[in-house]
């Protein structure tokens, strides 16, 4: 009999016997449910139910951070302050929603409370220090003593434009690119970062109506929000310096904004990055979590900052170049898949490439192709990790179904795909993510295609690079 618990806590000793294992754990694992189950149950007892909270910010996921946070009780002198900062947030929110049928822009909510009175920062630095609100929908706490960042930021992506030596360039790009998602916000900051392509609002109208011309695909039902500019800043800060009072405004104005509902559940995520590799961040599930979902969206966006940041190894900018906040329905798994990423069901998906321009499709392969997954459980420096061990094992278990569903339906999505782009209103060359669910195909997630892992599977000289242009057109309020 295997001992799962070696291999989910493996010493060095114990390595060379728990790779052996797991390979062998993933043949019997296809044939035999109860040992699937016996499997999970180890796992879910031994490694995921009762794992210690790491020091390493990036292994925390959003709940955790929760649980961990102050609770400290406010005061009803501050809880009706926060009442009219919420107000005001909600006056900056506008929503564009998708209804399952069309895309509907809904403006922002009035403000209508306290007859409009703006809070000012005397009221603000009169409530207590431990639970004083960061906040209000004029106000916003810096991370520097310096001010809005877009002078800095503009003159870095000037260097790089006019930069002709291609070393240097290339150094500049990811200085610019650094700066638009780590310092702190003004308008114009604000403004550049919401110009990115790959944020959902961008490319949600297009597809929604192509879908809807074609009839085969749909789409998960979905509000995003452009996030208000002192909100968004909040993603700047020390996560942890953030008091009871701001997150009590997050919540809140987030619950009334989405109009969400206790008894529902939710998929959550940025304009551009879901948190997915710890599903605990990205499904949001009974009515205390609903409530909290405020918070979640923040730490997401910090956490995806912080990524971008200098101390991280290696850097990874754009995740968090967005101004959006999204939240969609969960779509339930009616496959019984098995869960990797700490439970995320492994559904067959698709990214599908496609020239907008050209109406033509580029490639195609599947989202969890095997020899990237494989190699990014079972062969990587983290191998030995109990959550890659155990994702190591299910997708192994799970492959045969994964591309069984993949080459049964593969010819079918890219026709579906090319009989769609005629309807599809963008420019340029982009990616398409569908997740099949039973008889249906979603289409769940759009990114440029230069952008987008995968890519090998459009043949050599067809991709194209799109020229960036970061500079927003700004009306007269934005430039204010």
């Amino acid at each position: 009999m295997f001992n799962l618990k070696k291999l989910f806590s493996p010493k060095p000793e114990d390595l060379k016997e728990a790779a052996l294992t797991k390979d062998a754990i993933a043949e019997l694992l296809k044939v035999s449910p109860e040992a699937l189950a016996a499997f999970e149950a180890s796992y879910a007892k031994g490694v995921l139910d009762n794992g210690p909270v790491t020091d390493n910010y990036f292994e925390v996921n959003a709940k955790q951070a929760a649980a961990e946070r102050s609770r400290e009780e406010i005061a009803d002198e501050a809880i009706a302050l926060n009442d009219r900062i919420i107000a005001e947030l909600l006056a900056q929110a506008p929503i564009m929603e998708y209804d399952g049928e069309r895309v509907i822009l809904r403006e922002h909510l009035p403000m209508i409370e306290d007859g409009n009175r703006a809070v000012v920062s005397e009221e603000i630095m009169a409530i207590p220090e431990t639970i004083r609100p960061q906040l209000s929908g004029s106000l916003m706490k810096l991370d520097t003593p310096y001010g809005g960042s877009s002078p800095a930021v503009l003159y870095s992506y000037k260097r790089w434009l006019e930069e002709k030596d291609p070393k240097e360039k290339k150094w500049l790009y990811g200085f610019f690119r650094q700066g638009l998602d780590i310092l702190d916000l003004d308008g114009l900051l604000y403004e550049m970062i919401g110009t990115n392509p790959n944020s959902m609002s961008h490319w949600l109208p297009a597809i929604a109506e192509a879908v809807h011309s074609t009839g085969f695909f749909k789409i998960p039902k979905t509000k995003i929000m452009r996030v208000p500019l002192a909100v968004l800043q909040l993603t700047r800060l020390d996560y942890n310096t953030l008091t009871p009072g701001t997150m009590d405004i997050v919540d809140r104005f987030c619950f009334r904004a989405f109009g969400l509902e206790e008894t529902k559940d939710y998929f959550i995520k940025t304009g551009t990055y879901s948190s997915k590799y710890d599903f605990r961040n990205a499904k949001v599930t009974g009515a205390k979590e609903v409530r909290e979902l405020g918070e979640y969206l923040l730490f997401i966006q910090n956490q995806a900052t912080m990524m971008a940041g200098p101390l991280a190894q290696p850097c990874i900018y754009g995740v968090s170049t967005t101004n959006e906040w999204v939240v969609r329905e969960f779509i339930r798994d009616t496959e019984n898949n098995p869960c990797i990423y700490k439970g995320l069901p492994l559904h067959t998906e698709y990214r599908v490439f496609v020239d907008a321009d050209e109406k033509a499709v580029l490639g195609i392969n599947p989202y969890w192709d095997p020899e990237v997954m494989k190699q990014w459980f079972g062969h990587e420096s983290d191998a030995a990790n109990p959550h890659q061990v155990h994702d190591y094992v299910i997708y192994k278990a799970h492959e045969d179904t994964l591309m069984a569903r993949y080459r049964d339906n593969e010819a079918r999505i890219k026709a579906e795909i090319e009989r769609l782009l005629p309807f599809l209103n963008l420019a340029g060359q982009w990616s398409i993510d569908i997740m099949q669910n039973g008889d249906d195909f979603w289409v769940i997630d759009m990114a440029l295609a230069e952008n987008s892992a995968l890519s090998h599977c459009i043949p050599e000289g067809l991709l194209r690079h799109r020229e960036e242009n970061w500079l927003p057109v700004l009306s007269g309020a934005e430039t204010k």
